[in-house]
This record gives structure tokens, sequence and C-alpha cells, in this order.
């Protein structure tokens, strides 16, 4: 069944849970992007690369206008929603999406929700009226995307879903994997991106150091 929102993160109360940030990344999408990550997935698919999103607790509560006076600042093309599950947030989601989209920013969000399961969801139609494209479905860890396939989509049977012309050009969805090193504010070393080049990158010890988090 589809999820509803929390009480918690209910409309009207423009917050939500958040995992991680990043403030400007060229891995989570076309051009230089906001990644978000939110708390939370009750789908747990098999072989997730954020499987210590899953529990609905933890992150941080975060109000709608602080995010978006750090998504302002950051001076990015987009903002990218990841999880986590948006949808299991997708009152704070939209709100955020919509002040995004008011001041000229692409959105994109990763679910693990088909395309169907999100038009039936209350409040879906209402999330995909601000959303420039949409990576539907869930993560099938046998039918991944291959290299040559489609950047940044996990798996074969994951749809791109273009609600508007800001990111249907195919050139933007192609190329290799990538993978970055962000320092946070609190000098935390985190990498993010592709999920096995990640995986490759903050094992590698000797160069990076204990403490480093992937963030795929």
């Amino acid at each position: 069944m589809p999820p509803t929102s929390r009480s918690d993160l209910s409309p009207g109360t423009a917050t939500l849970r958040v995992a991680h940030r990043v403030a400007c990344s060229e891995a989570e999408g076309p051009h230089r992007r906001y990644a978000l990550w939110v708390q939370g997935c009750s789908l747990r698919c098999p072989g997730c690369c954020n499987p210590e999103l899953f529990a609905a607790e933890g992150g941080t509560v975060l109000t709608v206008d602080a995010l978006l006076a750090d998504i302002l600042a950051a001076q990015v093309e987009g903002v990218t929603f990841l999880g986590g599950e948006p949808l299991e947030q997708i009152a704070g989601v939209t709100a955020l999406a919509d002040q995004v989209r008011a001041a000229g920013l692409g959105v994109l969000v990763f679910s693990g929700y088909t395309l169907a399961e999100i038009v039936a969801l209350p409040g879906g139609p209402a999330l995909l009226a601000v959303v420039d494209t949409l990576v539907d479905g869930r993560f099938v860890a046998a039918a991944r995307e291959p290299l040559d396939g489609r950047r940044v989509v996990g798996s074969r049977n994951q749809s791109l879903v273009h609600r508007t012309p800001r990111y249907a050009d195919p050139a933007l969805w192609q190329g290799p994997p990538r993978v970055e090193l962000q320092v946070g504010p609190d000098g935390e070393l985190g990498v993010h991106g592709d999920p096995d080049l990640a995986r490759r990158l903050a094992r590698a010890s000797i160069l990076l150091g204990p403490g480093v988090q992937a963030r795929p």
C-alpha cells in the first residue's frame, strides 16, 4: 500500500526529517544540484544502497523555510530529493518543491513508488505538479542499470518520467557514473554518487582514513 504522511509531517507543518544534504553536486542528476536525502523508507528494497535511511527515526527535522534559504544560497540549477523515500514525507517534500519551482529551479525526485501508485496517493498529484522529472519504481538489484546505461538510475525497471521538458533531453542522462567527495560543515568527509563507486572509495581507508560516510 502507498504510504501516508506521518503526523509530524502533516500538511501545514512545513518540515522535513532530513538524513543528509549536499549543497552542490553534479553526481545526483543533471547540472549543479542541491541533493537532499530524507529519512525513512518502508519499502526497504533488497540491495538498497542506503539501508541506514530505512528507519523513520533519525536525521534532523528542518523547516522548509530554512531548507529553501540554504538551497537559494547554494546557487544551483535544481534540487534532487532522494532517500529514504521522499513520498513518505510527501507534505514537506511538496511544500519545498513548490517553493523551489517558484524560485525558478528544477525539481528531480527519486521514488520507489511507481507513477500509478503516486497518482493514487493522497497528495500525489499535488507533488507531481511541482516535479520536473520523477525516477520511479522499486530498486531491483538483479536488474541493475548497466554502466553504459542511464546515469544515476539504479535499475532497468525504473522509469524517467518527465513532467516538463526541463530534463527531457536524453543526453542529460548519458555518460559514465560519477562519484564525489564532499567535506561537510562539521569537517566530516562524505562520498556520494554512483553506489558501487562510492562504496569502493569509502573503503579506501589508506586514502581517506576512518569515519568516511558513503551517501549514494
